[in-house]
């Protein structure tokens, strides 16, 4: 059973249904919620939204485990945190319950939009995997070989969609953090990070409910949050505010 409350009053759709609804390439909007709001925020959508559930389990709140790569000098969090456009992360994804795993290359444009490729692995602790070397040549401006893992992310993912079935809306929570080298663990337990995917730059339904709740859009990314916080050697210049703002959200609990 899912603890969360408020997810019993949306309708569900299977994963069969979800994959006519991937949006690999779309317009991504975020936020950044206390964990209390999460229940009353669920209640406004379930009207108009879709919850992504397994048929087997009847789950609806799913276990994540992200991989994070970079090169030994930060490249890809540095150019984050210098605001360059035309980036680039580079993860290995394990979806905990259903044990399947990815390696994926997330691309932002100038124009503010992502682009995400994937290839299906069997393994999202390593980039030593047949086709690995080559999707990341050719899907990316780096080589395997001048990638080593950086930061540990787990969390728990809810997906909602639209009934148009034009966009797809993921509330994470429970996130974890661990570094790789310095070894340094955190969690964020009052957190939760929404991300709107739509297809194009029209307003969306989900835009229209968050200004209604006064949650307006909150720039976050989860590579760069959590290496800030787990690697005290990395340039912190640009995210300082955005981690003093998640302090007043949630308390850091550091392992």
């Amino acid at each position: 059973m899912d603890k969360v409350s408020g997810l019993e009053l949306f309708e569900r759709i299977t994963l069969d249904e979800m994959k006519d609804i991937r949006l690999m390439r779309r317009i991504d909007t975020k936020y950044a919620i206390r964990t209390e709001i999460l229940p009353h925020l669920l209640e406004t959508l379930a009207p108009d939204y879709f919850i992504q559930q397994d048929d087997l389990s009847g789950r609806r709140a799913f276990e994540y485990f992200t991989l994070y790569y970079d090169t030994p000098d930060y490249a890809m969090y540095r150019s984050h945190q210098n605001g360059k456009l035309n980036r680039f992360k580079i993860r290995t994804r394990e979806y905990c319950d259903s044990h399947s795993c990815f390696l994926e290359i997330k691309y932002k444009s100038n124009k503010g939009v992502t682009q995400k490729t994937r290839i299906e692995t069997d393994d999202s602790h390593t980039l030593n995997q047949a086709g690995s070397k080559e999707f990341i040549g050719t899907h990316s401006p780096y080589c395997s070989s001048s990638l080593e893992a950086k930061l540990e992310s787990r969390y728990r993912r809810i997906t909602l969609v639209n009934k148009d079935k034009t966009e797809r809306l993921t509330i994470d929570f429970d996130l974890e953090f661990q570094h790789t080298l310095t070894d340094k663990k955190v969690e964020l337990p009052g957190l939760v990070i929404i991300e709107a995917k739509k297809g194009g730059y029209a307003p969306s339904l989900v835009e229209q409910k968050m200004k209604q709740q006064h949650i307006t859009p909150y720039r976050l990314s989860k590579y760069c949050l959590g290496t800030a916080l787990t690697d005290p050697r990395v340039k912190q210049n640009g995210i300082k505010r955005k981690v003093f703002h998640i302090h007043k959200i949630t308390d850091f609990i550091y392992g």
